[in-house]
């Protein structure tokens, strides 16, 4: 299954306006960042699909916070008050994941990651919710916490619970030398969800040195049934980008 992260892709378009252009695409689902600054409404109303989207707030400050990732300082009261915040969205949408950064600007603290995920595991199985735990380049997004995959599959496995996985983003594991796909296989039940950019330059597959075609076969041929995200900036029209999730077998 594939989703288009709108908030990235199709930028010369009005937001809402690059749904039915994902559409035309033969794309029937969308992703996107904060729902605090979206009309769920009109995105519900579209019809569309919709996979993951970022645990937000109403609240200014804490929904700026979120997006920086509050899970390394231990903050589990705000990360379960925006959590309450957005699972009425999620269940409006009917999403797949919701995604929940780390955090930044200080060193991985495991302890307060743990728990604030366990925290919220109550939440999750009342109201049949799931979260991806998202690792970031820290090349890009300097001082990002946790940038590589290990620490975080370790985490997962400590949690031990199919309601919180991994968001793999092969281009951020790319960014940091980091990308395995022997890692992938031995994890993938704990992954809930995988984002495709090309590294260097975060372009369409084809740009830089990463073999998206075998790559995609390989997880296709996985015990997975999520999403494969996609997430760069096209440096053509988008809809010109996506011949390689047909020679991958993804897209008709």
């Amino acid at each position: 299954m594939v989703s288009v992260c709108i908030d990235m892709m199709f930028p010369h378009l009005d937001f809402y306006d690059r749904i039915d252009a994902v559409k035309a695409c033969g794309i029937d689902t969308v992703e996107f960042w904060k729902w605090s600054n979206k009309d769920i409404k009109r995105i519900k109303d579209s019809g569309v699909k919709v996979s993951i989207f970022n645990i937000d707030s109403a609240d200014e400050q804490l929904s700026y916070d979120l997006s920086r990732g509050i899970l390394n300082s231990g903050r589990a009261e705000d990360f379960l008050k925006a959590l309450e915040e957005s699972i009425p969205v999620y269940r409006e949408l009917g999403a797949s994941a919701m995604i929940v950064l780390i955090g930044e600007h200080a060193p991985y603290n495991e302890e307060n990651v743990y728990k604030c995920l366990t925290a919220a595991l109550p939440l999750l199985e009342k109201h049949d919710v799931n979260l991806i735990v998202e690792p970031l380049n820290n090349i890009d997004r300097v001082g990002y916490s946790m940038p590589y995959a290990a620490p975080v599959f370790e985490l997962l496995r400590k949690i031990n619970s199919p309601r919180i996985k991994m968001l793999y983003d092969i281009y951020h594991q790319n960014m940091m030398g980091d990308f395995s796909m022997e890692d992938i296989r031995e994890n993938i039940k704990y992954i809930g969800h995988f984002h495709v950019a090309d590294a260097p330059g975060r372009h369409e597959p084809g740009t830089g040195k990463v073999d998206y075609v075998s790559i995609l076969k390989e997880i296709s041929r996985l015990d997975y049934n999520g999403y494969v995200g996609l997430e760069y900036r096209a440096t053509k029209p988008d809809d010109k980008t996506l011949g390689f999730l047909k020679e991958a077998g993804y897209l008709v």
